[in-house]
């Protein structure tokens, strides 16, 4: 690892939960940039959990690109403008643009699922969850921000242990190595100049 890169570990309880406007669940904020910005908007990038307990509409978010990956639970059926989209596996993602109406329907009760936000006009994220298996090495290529989450299992990152729900912000653009000594669930984003 480079001696200018550092790796922020941000732990699952130092990440601030909140609940929907609309009371229609709570979302567990992982990481924004810039530091301080705010979900209603001035947010580069944005990445949370949320918990959804009731069927409703998206929160419209002109400008906004948004990807969702459901995590756990029985899922749900999306209406995406005129498009339907059913999200029932583990880490199935739906890409749309958050001006887009979109409205949900629980398929069997409570559901998780993740959330990548970014403005459209400032950044592009390339984002992907992977899975390891136990004793995996993988590189983190190289990105002017990146934020890793862990969605299941441990990895360890330059000598920093992330578990179940923590995440990893490097400070630097340099490429690094994660390990999973088990297996693993990652989502690994970086984010690049629009």
């Amino acid at each position: 690892m480079a001696e200018s890169l550092k790796l922020l570990r941000i732990p699952l309880a130092e990440q601030p939960e909140q609940v929907w406007a609309n009371g229609g669940g709570r979302t567990r904020q992982i990481a924004i940039e810039p530091a301080g910005a705010t979900f209603a908007g001035g947010f580069a990038w944005r990445v949370s959990i949320a918990q959804v307990a009731t069927d409703g509409p998206f929160s419209m978010l002109p400008g906004i690109d948004r990807s969702l990956w459901l995590l756990q639970g029985a899922g749900m059926a999306l209406t995406v403008g005129a498009q339907s989209v059913v999200l029932d596996r583990p880490l199935q993602r739906c890409d749309f643009a958050g001006e887009t109406p979109v409205a949900s329907r629980l398929l069997g009760g409570p559901c998780q699922d993740l959330n990548v936000m970014t403005a459209r006009q400032r950044v592009r994220a390339h984002c992907e969850v992977q899975q390891w298996t136990a004793g995996s090495l993988f590189a983190v290529d190289q990105a002017p921000q990146r934020l890793l989450v862990v969605l299941v299992g441990q990895v360890k990152a330059e000598g920093v242990v992330l578990d179940t729900g923590d995440a990893l912000r490097p400070d630097g653009p340099a490429p690094f190595w994660v390990r999973c000594p088990v297996q693993c669930a990652v989502l690994v984003c970086r984010f690049l100049p629009a």
